[in-house]
């Protein structure tokens, strides 16, 4: 069985992709050849890709899970600009993920990443070009490969972008937050998509709602939109795409689990509380014991109208 996990991005709710991805691998047993990420989804796949079978899997998630019940705070992952408004014109963001870098370098060898069995894959975004660029553990080198993860985790202006090959990288979520484009380009058996939104039964994700807060709060809530929208557009072509299939003998239908919340995170995303990280653990634990077969809306529509 090849099984792709999809990752997605959500700041400090990566911590409920971690409490189901324990359920996964711990409690249901489920073995994972394939993983894509994206922002702090890039960051949960990374480590766990770093194994070479079920074993090594299980180990990896038990690193991961202390990872991120170790975290004391928002400190523990970025520091702020102190120079407020002037030192986001001079560094283009609000915050230094100081404390995100060192994780990354703690947590992640780039030569077993490259040298690992399973593959790995997250996108990218340049500055300069727009240009939407995957990393693929396989192929990249490794004295860039933490790089790439960091401009992968870099939310644009609330992190710096990343300087890499002459270009400035940022959180590949701008344009593919669920990167499931790639993923059946790897011809898995199964898909579990994690999604730190709840979607309804139209897999439409439902947005948390918010009150005017200044800046930053609501472009962070800006840049939610955004990716709720990229999210929606991919499930649907996903579903869309193994509708089709149907129609080439050689070719055939994937399921697709989703895992979501049953209602909004609440907090923050940038808000690295510890006792929200164990609650957003415990929901991402619950949500994973059942799974969601994925259906999409249109094509049952598509199939009622062949019937008339």
């Amino acid at each position: 069985m090849k099984r792709a996990l999809v990752l997605s991005g959500g700041g400090v709710y990566g911590a409920f992709e971690v409490g189901a991805i324990d359920y996964l691998i711990h409690k249901l047993k489920l073995d994972f050849q394939i993983f894509f990420g994206s922002s702090v989804g890039t960051l949960n796949a990374a480590i766990l890709s770093q194994s070479n079978n079920y074993q090594e899997l299980c180990i990896e998630t038990a690193l991961l899970k202390k990872l991120w019940l170790e975290i004391k705070g928002n400190q523990s992952i970025y520091r702020h600009n102190s120079l407020l408004l002037l030192g986001f014109f001079i560094h283009q963001a609000f915050y230094f993920p100081d404390g995100l870098k060192k994780i990354i370098q703690k947590y992640i060898d780039p030569k077993r990443l490259t040298n690992s069995k399973k593959t790995l894959k997250f996108p990218t975004v340049a500055l300069e070009t727009g240009e939407l660029f995957y990393v693929d553990n396989h192929t990249c080198l490794q004295a860039t490969l933490l790089q790439y993860i960091l401009a992968s985790t870099s939310i644009p202006w609330i992190f710096p972008p990343v300087f890499i090959n002459n270009k400035h990288w940022y959180d590949g979520g701008l344009r593919d937050i669920t990167p499931l484009g790639g993923v059946f380009d790897e011809k898995p058996d199964e898909i579990f998509i994690i999604l730190t939104n709840p979607i309804n039964e139209k897999l439409q994700p439902t947005l948390q709602v918010y009150k005017y807060a200044g800046l930053i709060q609501n472009f962070i809530q800006l840049i939610e939109i955004i990716s709720n929208e990229i999210i929606n557009t991919d499930l649907q072509l996903a579903l869309i795409i193994n509708q089709l299939k149907q129609f080439f003998p050689d070719s055939r239908s994937v399921p697709i689990y989703l895992i979501t919340p049953k209602k909004n995170l609440t907090g923050n995303i940038l808000d690295f509380k510890p006792e929200k990280i164990k609650e957003y653990f415990e929901l991402g634990y619950q949500a994973a014991a059942s799974p969601r077969l994925a259906e999409s809306t249109l094509v049952k529509q598509i199939q009622t109208q062949k019937k008339i």
